[in-house]
Formats: C-alpha cells, structure tokens, sequence
C-alpha cells in the first residue's frame, strides 16, 4: 500500500486515521530476518518505520513507539506526526509535549516538523495563541472570573461553554463576568491527566497573572480527571460540560456536595455554626432562615449524607434530589435566588489572591505575600484586611 494514502488517511481524522495506519501496517510485507532490519534501522529511517508498522500490527504500541520516534530522530516527518499521536493515546497529551519540547530545544527536531495545528492540540504555542474575548453582564460584575486555558482543547471547549453559560435560562441570571482567555504552554502549566484522580497543575506558574488580574477567581480549563474547587481555582477538564461546569460553580458560592464526603472532607465542612446556602448542619434551623432572610414554607428539610462519616446529621432545604447530589441534575429556583443572594456580597467569597499569598508564605517569599495579600484585601475580604492590619 501507498505510504501517501496512509498519510492522507492519517490527516482526515486523528484518531480514526491512526488506526487506519494500524491495519494498513499489517498489509506491508514483514521483513523476515530482524536482526537485519534492526541494524539497518539504526541510521535508515525507512527501515524504522517498517519495525514500527510491524510492532504496531502485533500490538506492542511502547516498540512502536520507540521506532516511530527513532525514524523521526532520523528526519522523517510522516513518523514524527505518528510518534505524536500514538504517544497521546498511550501516555497523554503532556507527556507527549514534554518529549516534544525537549527534542526542539534541543534542535533534534526541526521547528518547521511541527505544523501550528499539532502545536496548539499539544499546547505548545508559540505566536499562535487563541484569542478569546471575555463576557459581560448587564448587571454588572458582581464576581470575575480569569479563564485560564493551556491546549487547544480546552480553548474549544471554553468557547463551547461561555456560550452555553449565557444561553441558560438560569446561569445567565447571575452577575458573573469572565475576563479574555490567559493562554500558557501546557509544559508550563503542567495539568495532570489522570481519569482517577482531581486535577492538578503548576499553579504557581499563574503568579503573574494572580497578582495582576482584575479578577477573583480563576477557571482552570486543562487537563483530563476529576474536577473540583479549591481555594479560588474552579478546576475542569478540557472536556467538561456545562452540567459539570455548573455544579463545580455552585462551590464557589459556598454550596456543599449533597453526597456522603470523606471524613477528611466531612471534618472541615460539617461543623456546628457553619453556613452554606444549601445545607444546614444538625438543628439550626431557625437560625439558617434568619440569615438567608427565608420563611419555614420556603425551605423543605430532607435529610442528605453529607456528614455521615463523622456522625453528623445534614439536612439539604429542597426535597429535590438535584445538581448538588448528581451534577446532570436541575438547579433548583430556590438555590438559584440563593446564589443571587451570596452574589450581593461577593467580598465574603475567598480570592485566589488569599490562597497565592498563603503558597507565598509557605516559601517565605514576604513580599509575594504582601503584594497578593494587598490584591485579596482591596477585593474586601475581611480575613486579608485583617492580616495586613496585623502584619
């Protein structure tokens, strides 16, 4: 068979193509004395495609691998574009820009190799960075968010999704605008991407931005695995929907998980006196309706397994199971005019800047954490005044 229809193949889709190379691999006739063909592979970039080809026909993908890799050390372009995709299935979008990266610093790899379309997929940008404009509200910006995005999936998916925020009949209610998009190479963000477990990046590669940005959180579009909020960083996968994306924002809010937490998790949010919108913890009732300004026929107490893992009793203010116990669920009215609630007073809310000045002090670099407690202070959030006024 051709090698330019195995190309052309290859270009029509990423993956589809690939595996179209596979079965193709297995049309091309087997050079029988391996030791041979070895020996030539080690300077004829050919004869290392035909090694890849018949290890990727038999399945054993890490040989394949290594010779597609091989070939294009040895110049040869079509086995460089197959080393790419092959790695990204077997290792990931990150290792694979990692082992890139360090083969162009290193001039093994001609720049000219890599078009702009396999560069943005594997977040190595250079000029070519996606411009994304931010979103207003007619209502004003009671709460900013700073869109952070580091591959161009994630930049697709956040177009999709800004979209569809302002195209919900109850998301597009809320006083929330998002800054133009902050673009950075995914080697420097660092973004894991494992299925099993929360996301996590290099977060302090975003210092600059944290302490210059007119904006309280940041929205972290990058990476694949569990997404989560924490600390001033909504974290999603580049493959997030809005039903996820929704879910993760109620946190950010203050709303709890209506599913049974872990202890470690039931321990800092199940304690007496706390507030969420949401929840109320044990018997407090009464002063949960005077804080959120609620009569009892507003609220209908139903209890949930938030804290059973420490023992204690939660109670959830809807009879609805709903998107805080399964994320593809409804948002319920009620907590929708209770996310507008918390809205009207978005100093209460913690700024990324707090948390930055924290991973600061942990460093003992003084004067970050000045400059980030100063950004998280002129937000009004009292706990940052508070250390200023101290320090």
């Amino acid at each position: 068979m051709s090698r330019n229809i195995l190309v052309q193949r290859f270009i029509k889709s990423r993956f589809t193509g690939f595996f179209a190379f596979l079965l193709l691999s297995a049309c091309q006739p087997v050079n029988n004395n391996q030791a041979e063909l070895t020996r030539r592979a080690a300077d004829d970039p050919v004869a290392a495609v035909t090694l890849a080809s018949q290890r990727l026909a038999s399945a054993e993908y890490d040989a394949a691998l290594r010779w597609f890799r091989h070939a294009a050390l040895l110049g040869d372009d079509i086995a460089l574009h197959h080393a790419l995709q092959l790695q990204q299935r077997e290792q990931g979008r990150l290792a694979t820009a990692q082992w890139l990266q360090q083969q162009l610093d290193s001039n093994i790899i001609d720049n000219a190799a890599v078009n702009l379309a396999q560069r943005a997929e594997l977040g190595l940008w250079q000029q070519n960075k996606p411009r994304i404009a931010g979103i207003s509200h007619a209502l004003g910006c009671k709460l900013t968010l700073q869109p952070v995005i580091s591959q161009q999936a994630g930049a697709d998916n956040w177009q999709s999704l800004s979209q569809q925020w302002q195209q919900d009949p109850q998301l597009s209610q809320l006083p929330v605008c998002f800054l133009p998009v902050y673009t950075l190479d995914s080697t420097v963000l660092g973004c894991t991407e494992s299925s099993d477990t929360l996301i996590q990046c290099h977060y302090r590669a975003l210092d600059t931005v944290v302490e210059t940005g007119r904006f309280s959180q940041l929205l972290v579009i990058a990476g694949r695995g569990k997404a989560s909020y924490n600390n001033g960083i909504l974290q999603l996968p580049d493959n997030a929907d809005l039903a996820l994306f929704r879910h993760e924002f109620m946190h950010v809010l203050g709303f709890v998980d209506e599913y049974p937490l872990t202890e470690q998790a039931a321990m800092a949010i199940c304690k007496p006196g706390m507030r969420y919108p949401n929840l109320i913890i044990g018997d407090n009732s009464t002063a949960y309706l005077q804080h959120w300004q609620l009569a009892p026929e507003d609220i209908a107490l139903t209890a949930v397994k938030t804290c059973q893992s420490i023992g204690q009793q939660a109670y959830r203010v809807v009879s609805t199971t709903n998107v805080m116990r399964f994320y593809e669920l409804g948002l319920p009215d009620l907590y929708l005019a209770l996310a507008q609630q918390v809205l009207q007073n978005p100093q209460q809310l913690m700024p990324v800047q707090y948390y930055f000045a924290y991973l600061a002090r942990q460093q003992q670099s003084w004067l970050q954490w000045q400059q980030f407690m100063q950004r998280a202070s002129e937000q009004g959030y009292a706990d940052a005044q508070q250390a200023l006024a101290v320090d």
